[in-house]
């Protein structure tokens, strides 16, 4: 007799003999298991830097914030809900959140493992060989590798869709499903819908699936199952939706602002990337399409096909209409990737007849599990995976700007929305919009897509957003572009539009932060310099009373920017009057922060930022210092410094200043001939001397 995945009669249905069957099941899974151990082991120490912004909804939570990302108006950055609320009930345990968020993604991959053994019921070593094949061919692909660490909600949704998965099946194998039962296979579902916002679209279309494979019995009783397995992911979906509207005052997350995009060039870039999924997962897709060839010839099987394999292309089909993703390790096939193995456990189910279709059923799976490992481990949307270190340079340049300006709490603006603000705990404005309401509804600027145009590079979903003078406006005290250790010049459409704001060039000053070596993971040490902007009348910069000026010493020698640079344009031809000039300051700005700076913050022992010059030379803040006298001194008396204020009439002592009605100042440190280097300094006061 053929062995169906479906028949009641595959397995004994005493509970001692189903605790023995679970039991067995554990045991056939445990391979997959140290292959998905291994898998992660070679990701690691990669944490995705976006993981860090649903933490910080985590951490703020914790703290008696709210799900809030920062001070001021709500918006809602993260898309994973339960998962932002799981980790959050780990951290108030006290436990680190990173460690939290890496424990419940392999919690979460461990059990959706053990669970897809379990689906074909194993009762002895024959069907345990079986059922192991299953978890394998999971375990062996790229989103198992590169993120069941990586502290997004992936695991937890592949988890919510094994489970959902089996519940399909012990309803497709009572032809009189009960109320109670339909309701309780929604159960899922519905932690789905809160776990991410798409979830809906699996939950509708499996229940759509439902009445396909049961208009046999009927329009109504087939739209009545429906309705019933739907209840509780309505409510879910429903009820999230109402704390949507009431907490954030939106219907959709913020992140769909920022990342939904259509039109053609989307639709291309999201093909581009199911091919790109179809081919990593060939082992996989290989074997459940044998797996639905099997359902199509069993006419009482065959619509397991409407609720496994059509809510999987309804998936991919919506992967391609948003542009598919830009993530590594094939993030977005995670989900699609549990039907599509339940169907591969009908296959290697179906091919076990005989000892011969036995073995070439384990030998099919195994085969198909190296294809995946192979392409795991060799695509390039996966490789880079192990060397993607740069969350962990954020970790080291937050916690430095947390120690040094936790008591000021300046505004941090940033690109990187994730690690950054995570471990400064400061203030932060998204420059990307994610975590940002105004950003993410500002619509794509028109040189953007010229520019890509230009380049003959595809877009990335979720980098097209921005507004210059909104950020202007907002007053950010310290910036910093692009990814950590970040970059001097603008990469984004935000800082591309302020970068000709004169708010900009006069007001900001670019300070390269040395961090010294820090432990970035264990064996590897980095030194990163920091190019941050500096808003010099700001919290991070000088502080004004009515008779005293301090100016914290990092902003001497800072760059100014002299011109808008216009990236975001086309820039002038060699041919044009002002390329020559346009090219030359250019050149200097790069020319500056790889070569010529010769002063630096760096981090001291109680964390504030001390100014270390290590060539000798002058360094020059222009500074607006109102009429009268003013006496300069400097914090900590430094031997091998001398201050001065340009534009400003000496005493004799040399350290008071008389500053006429209007005159313009600069102040100017220099190191004394005789000084040692590197000299170092923490302030500079001006002091009303009359």
């Amino acid at each position: 007799m053929r062995p169906a995945l479906l028949s009641s009669t595959i397995t004994p249905t005493t509970e001692k003999s189903a605790r023995r069957s679970y039991g067995i099941a554990v045991a056939a899974a445990i391979p997959a298991l140290v292959l998905a151990a291994v898998q992660a082991r070679w990701a690691w120490p990669f944490f995705s830097d976006d993981s860090f912004i649903s933490l910080r909804y985590a951490q703020r939570l914790v703290e008696g914030h709210g799900l809030t990302w920062t001070a001021g108006e709500r918006v809602e950055g993260y898309s994973n809900l339960l998962w932002v609320l799981s980790c959050a009930a780990l951290g108030g345990l006290g436990i680190d959140l990173v460690t939290a968020a890496r424990c419940l993604g392999g919690a979460c991959t461990t059990l959706a493992l053990v669970l897809l053994a379990r689906a074909v019921r194993p009762h002895d070593a024959r069907t345990a060989m079986l059922a192991g094949i299953a978890p394998l061919l999971l375990a062996a692909t790229s989103p198992v590798m590169a993120w069941t660490l990586a502290g997004l909600e992936g695991p937890m949704v592949m988890l919510w869709l094994v489970w959902g998965g089996l519940s399909l099946l012990r309803l497709l194998r009572d032809e009189q499903s009960r109320t109670t039962a339909l309701v309780k296979a929604g159960l899922p579902f519905a932690l789905l819908c809160l776990t991410r916002p798409d979830g809906a679209l699996w939950a509708a279309t499996t229940g759509f699936g439902l009445v396909l494979g049961h208009l046999q019995h009927g329009l109504l009783g087939a739209v009545w199952r429906a309705v019933a397995f739907g209840a509780l992911p309505a409510a879910a979906y429903l009820g999230q939706l109402a704390f949507r509207l009431a907490y954030y005052g939106d219907i959709v997350p913020n992140t769909a602002h920022v990342k939904v995009e259509f039109g053609a060039e989307v639709w291309s870039a999201g093909l581009d990337y199911v091919g790109l999924c179809t081919w990593v997962a060939i082992g996989s897709i290989a074997i459940a399409t044998l797996g639905a060839l099997c359902l199509l010839g069993q006419p009482r099987q065959r619509r397991m096909l409407a609720v496994l394999l059509g809510p999987a292309c309804a998936w991919f089909v919506y992967l391609a209409t948003v542009g598919g993703d830009h993530f590594p390790g094939f993030r977005l096939l995670q989900p699609a990737l549990t039907p599509l193995t339940l169907l591969a456990a009908v296959a290697i189910l179906s091919w076990s007849t005989t000892r011969l279709r036995t073995a070439t059923a384990i030998g099919l799976g195994l085969l198909a599990t190296g294809a995946n490992l192979w392409q795991s481990r060799t695509v390039p949307l996966s490789t880079f995976v192990p060397t993607e270190i740069w969350e962990w340079r954020g970790k080291a340049i937050g916690e430095l700007l947390h120690g040094a300006f936790a008591k000021a709490r300046p505004l941090f603006a940033v690109d990187a929305a994730g690690a950054l603000p995570f471990y400064s705990q400061l203030p932060a404005l998204d420059m990307l919009g994610l975590c940002d309401r105004t950003i993410a509804q500002s619509p794509p600027p028109p040189f953007l897509a010229a520019l890509g145009a230009a380049n003959g590079r595809k877009l990335l979903q979720g980098h097209m957003r921005g507004n210059g003078r909104y950020v202007m406006d907002r007053q950010p005290d310290l910036m910093l572009y692009s990814e950590p250790p970040g970059l001097p010049l603008p990469v984004f459409v935000s800082a591309l539009q302020f970068e000709d704001d004169p708010r900009f060039l006069d007001g900001y000053r670019c300070v390269v932060l040395d961090t010294g070596e820090r432990e970035l993971r264990p064996g590897q040490r980095e030194r990163l310099r920091v190019p941050l902007w500096v808003r010099v009348e700001g919290r991070a910069g000088i502080q004004r009373s009515e008779h005293q000026i301090d100016v914290p010493a990092y902003l001497l020698g800072a760059y100014q920017q002299p011109r808008a640079f216009r990236f975001s344009y086309a820039p002038p031809a060699p041919t044009d009057p002002g390329f020559a000039d346009w090219d030359r300051e250019l050149r200097a700005t790069f020319f500056w922060f790889t070569q010529d700076c010769n002063v630096f913050a760096v981090p001291s022992e109680s964390g504030t930022f001390l100014w270390e010059m290590r060539r000798r030379g002058a360094a020059r803040l222009q500074l607006q210092v109102p009429a009268g006298r003013w006496r300069v001194r400097l914090e900590p008396a430094v031997a091998g410094l001398q201050a001065s204020l340009q534009g400003a009439i000496a005493d004799p002592d040399g350290a008071t200043f008389t500053v006429a009605e209007g005159a313009k100042t600069t102040l100017v440190v220099e190191a004394r001939p005789e000084a040692a280097l590197p000299l170092q300094l923490r302030t500079i006061t001006l002091q009303s001397a009359r």
